[in-house]
């Protein structure tokens, strides 16, 4: 499915997690379709990603957000208000992976996936819901996970990064009922195994098992999730409300 290069034009996005990854390769889609967009992270690499859109002539504007932290995520928002046209679309893409066996964790390490990957990505979509239900219009989507549905335990996830996840997909399905028929759309997207910097310190060779054992023999790419996200976002989706979309290269399958 191809998408007008306007599709989104006169209308505003906050990305998180756009420092690189599911989050950048979002926020390059959105607005190379014309959105006006907030890219948001906690890595300062996120300003250069911002001015490089810029510098292309792309309406795009960096913020650093700690989605961890209800300030901070306050703040993100009143940036978005002041320079965005309105606040049309919300894709939570930050988030942390881990891989510890339960033996070898503690409660710091659940406390901070908690905070990053559930915690934030619901104080997000509450700053969202404040601003598209009085106008009655907007689209959220949350980047989720397989491991949200089939747990964690292997290789490259653990039981609390998929227990978060798990978190993020009832989060969802919350919300859906909850402004149901206000006009507001929010939906997930459960990447599989994908090559994204989050797992930059697993081996090319782990890499190589991991997409053997998939049907489609690869794994997922940054791209591939911005496509999915493009399209939730877009008038193609307008009946998909409540959902998550797999884009996992048959990993449920197994």
């Amino acid at each position: 499915m191809s998408f007008a290069p306007d599709l989104f034009a006169g209308r505003g996005a906050l990305v998180t997690g756009a420092a690189g990854g599911m989050g950048l390769a979002t926020a390059q889609r959105l607005a190379r379709h014309g959105a006006a967009v907030v890219l948001a992270d906690i890595d300062p690499r996120v300003d250069d990603q911002a001015v490089a859109l810029s510098r292309s002539g792309l309406a795009a504007i960096a913020v650093r957000l700690d989605v961890a932290d209800p300030d901070s995520v306050e703040a993100a928002f009143a940036t978005a208000d002041h320079t965005l046209p309105s606040l049309d679309m919300l894709v939570t893409a930050a988030g942390v992976i881990t891989a510890k066996r339960i033996p070898d964790m503690d409660a710091a390490h659940w406390r901070r996936v908690l905070d990053i990957n559930l915690i934030g990505t619901f104080l997000c979509v509450q700053q969202a819901l404040a601003r598209m239900l009085p106008r009655g219009t907007g689209s959220i989507v949350c980047i989720a996970s397989d491991a949200g549905v089939k747990g964690g335990g292997g290789l490259i996830a653990d039981a609390a990064y998929a227990a978060t996840k798990g978190g993020v997909l009832n989060l969802v399905k919350s919300v859906a009922r909850e402004v149901g028929g206000l006009g507001v759309r929010i939906n997930a997207i459960n990447p599989g195994p994908s090559d994204t910097p989050m797992h930059q310190s697993v081996s090319a060779e782990l890499k190589a098992r991991i997409a053997a054992g998939l049907p489609m023999k690869r794994m997922g790419t940054p791209a591939d999730m911005a496509d999915a996200a493009l399209f939730l976002c877009s008038p193609a989706a307008s009946f998909v409300y409540g959902a998550a979309l797999d884009v996992d290269g048959g990993s449920m399958l197994r």
